[in-house]
């Protein structure tokens, strides 16, 4: 039992340590260097702080990390008023202002209230309009990252930001290299959003890749690539239901297609059972080709994923993996469960 516990001692003895050096230093930068030129030494220590403080559980901490926002805006206004500072101010300060606009705005996300969220947003967006201006790509990616968070709070709706996750995903390939675990980290990032918004194909093609590069160059017991596996592993697995709604994994067709063998997902170890392969539909994100149609014959053998399902209509919106060809309603009756995707470009 002691042993079981001592890496979460160290953690938390670790957690004190930096919460009480983190409150020293603004202690001593506010102390030792008052003057207007040293102001961002003050702003780098109070942004350190910020991170390590918890406004949502302790009421001291919000006080302290709003009056440190505060200071930290009222710091970058006296520096600019400064004459001599605004002369190299965007050679010398400019990535500084953006900085701490950030650890403002990622405070007040973390504080996560209606009012607190506004204000997480406006300053999260001044960090990413001056990281724009600097043309400092990542940074002001991640800064997109949490204000499209924020915007998916304040407004209920999921926002699952594909679109920055894959930009960012794009940037760190191109400068840090496709196989660095945190450039396949964030590949998995992507994969995963594009599974939770039923692009099934094009997120389970992508870990596939993943799991190569990372096998390849860091070995099969890298915990990369343990981590990338386990992801294709979920991605895989065909989630059908039933004409009632009963959900299960299909494994695989038996009896020349006309039987489907599926498991329960709500039960482990469960045992494999054998029902109709007409009586289970694709669910959403699952993956399907189109045989067997009499009037759209153009579809016939294209593979494409489930983007919604129609019980009444007995159909399912399909969106096909081959480019130009877009999406169509497909009867169940059209539609086979892919388990295993072709190589691009057959049957897509």
């Amino acid at each position: 039992k002691l042993s079981n516990s001592a890496p979460t001692v160290k953690q938390q003895y670790q957690n004190d340590v930096i919460y009480e050096l983190t409150r020293a230093a603004v202690e001593f930068t506010d102390r030792e260097y008052k003057h207007v030129h040293c102001g961002y030494l003050l702003c780098h220590t109070l942004s350190n702080r910020l991170t390590v403080i918890d406004p949502k559980k302790n009421a001291d901490d919000k006080t302290e990390g709003e009056e440190s926002c505060a200071k930290i805006l009222s710091i970058i206004e006296e520096m600019k008023r400064n004459e001599y500072l605004a002369q190299s101010w965007k050679e010398l300060y400019v990535y500084f202002e953006a900085a701490a606009y950030g650890a403002v705005g990622s405070f007040y996300m973390r504080l996560d209230t209606e009012e607190s969220l506004k204000n997480a947003k406006l300053y999260l967006e001044k960090a990413r309009d001056v990281f724009r201006d600097m043309g400092d790509e990542m940074p002001m990616l991640m800064a997109e990252k949490k204000i499209a968070s924020i915007e998916s709070r304040i407004s209920g709706e999921e926002n699952l930001c594909v679109d920055t996750l894959q930009k960012i995903y794009a940037y760190l390939s191109r400068t840090i290299g496709e196989t660095d675990p945190q450039t396949i980290g964030a590949g998995a990032d992507v994969a995963e959003a594009l599974c939770l918004s039923f692009h099934a194909i094009e997120g389970e093609r992508l870990l596939s890749k993943l799991v190569e590069l990372s096998r390849t160059t860091h070995g099969m017991e890298h915990e990369c690539t343990k981590r990338i596996m386990s992801y294709l592993q979920r991605m895989k697995e065909r989630i059908v239901i039933t004409k009632d709604g009963q959900p299960f994994i299909a494994l695989r067709y038996d009896d020349d297609g006309d039987s489907c063998i599926v498991k329960d997902p709500t039960v482990d170890d469960e045992k494999e059972t054998k029902i109709s392969a007409s009586g289970i539909i694709a669910y959403l994100g699952t993956p399907v080709i189109c045989e067997g149609l009499q009037q759209l014959t153009h579809f016939n053998g294209k593979i494409g994923d489930v983007r919604k399902v129609d019980l009444e209509e007995g159909k399912c919106q399909v969106h096909f993996e081959e480019a130009g060809l877009g999406h169509a309603e497909i009867k169940f009756s059209d539609l086979r469960i892919v388990f295993d995707l072709p190589p691009i470009g057959i049957g897509a």
